[in-house]
């Protein structure tokens, strides 16, 4: 008996050795905020590419990196140097922690490309993600091609609300590449904002911290310049030329506003598919409906020639055809500086 016993001690330490030994089971409440309510989360914002723009879609591309610095106690720990995770390692470790949970509110799949999770002995937290995703915007075309527009990325909590948690911008941390690949927009400037949302039929209560980070750029016009307004002037400088024909070949003179006519129609076809179905015209669409309306004018007057005023006399007939070859260019030119003002 007292050898059993003595067995069944030693089976009892040792089991309280192992206990002793495992690692401690991680707090119930590590994913919960910390104490600190709220929770104020430095975000940095950096625009690597602008890789499009689609304005039929009203969407753009970007590859973007951002930085989150926030602090929690509870993950301090004695030591000087910080603990790093990275990609993979960075999605377990923030499983077991408390983190902003973020969202991107204005595009739907993000590509998260890498990501690192640096926690300071002081409990301080960086956590950086590069993210390559499509974002809806809101383009304002009325100008296009000599257009500005503000691209916004904007970005929300999933769970916590605006009294557990807030965003604030890292002002050391906002920038852009200056050398961006994509040709037919310009980067000007990148800034930040920070907003409170409110949910539609959610309680007030319920209202979120928002960071936009706007992204203002400008557009190369060059390209419409020499594809799309050079060719048009011309089809309509073509057009004109039908009052050099003597008005007795009124067929002729109606094929060559047709003819011009439909290069007109076919060059605006050709570039409607880069852009969306607006209510509204923008600069192109204006530059076309002038030269409809002009090329219309001409054919009137013509027909009016042949008919109305085919009694007046050669003299009256060239003269009438001066004054129109002289007189549409020129009504051309201001209907398209109004235009440009009334834009502008």
């Amino acid at each position: 008996m007292p050898r059993r016993a003595l067995h069944a001690g030693a089976v009892l330490l040792l089991c309280l050795a192992a206990l002793l030994w495992l690692p401690a089971p991680a707090a119930a409440d590590d994913t919960s905020l910390p104490d600190a309510r709220p929770v104020e989360v430095a975000v940095g914002f950096f625009l690597l590419n602008l890789s499009g723009v689609a304005e039929r879609s009203e969407t753009f591309e970007a590859d973007l990196y951002l930085s989150l610095r926030w602090r929690d106690a509870r993950l301090a720990f004695e030591g000087t140097e910080p603990r790093l995770f990275l990609d993979d390692a960075a999605v377990l470790r923030l499983k077991g922690m408390w983190w902003p949970q973020l969202e991107f509110v204005n595009t739907a799949e993000p590509d998260v490309t890498n990501r690192a999770l640096a926690i300071s002995p002081d409990g301080s937290v960086s956590y950086q993600v590069g993210v390559t995703a499509a974002y809806r915007a809101d383009l304002d075309l009325r100008r296009f091609p000599f257009d500005r527009q503000t691209l916004a990325v904007r970005l929300q909590s999933f769970t916590w609300t605006r009294s557990q948690m807030v965003f604030v911008p890292d002002a050391n941390r906002i920038g852009f590449n200056r050398e961006s690949t994509f040709e037919g927009l310009a980067v000007d400037r990148v800034s930040t904002e920070i907003r409170q949302t409110d949910l539609m039929g959610w309680p007030a209560a319920e209202s979120f911290s928002e960071f936009v980070a706007r992204i203002e750029v400008r557009r190369r016009a060059a390209f419409y310049i020499w594809t799309v307004f050079t060719p048009v002037i011309l089809i309509f400088l073509i057009s004109c030329t039908s009052f050099v024909v003597p008005i007795e070949h009124f067929s002729e003179r109606i094929g060559i506003s047709l003819t011009t006519l439909l290069a007109c129609i076919a060059t605006q076809f050709a570039i409607s598919f880069n852009l969306p179905q607006i209510s509204y015209l923008t600069m192109i669409d204006r530059v076309f409906v002038v030269t409809y309306c002009c090329i219309a004018l001409g054919v009137l007057i013509s027909t009016l020639q042949a008919t109305l005023l085919a009694g007046q006399g050669e003299r009256a007939a060239r003269r009438l055809d001066r004054l129109a070859g002289l007189g549409l260019p020129a009504l051309f030119l201001l209907l398209l500086g109004l235009f440009a003002i009334a834009i502008w």
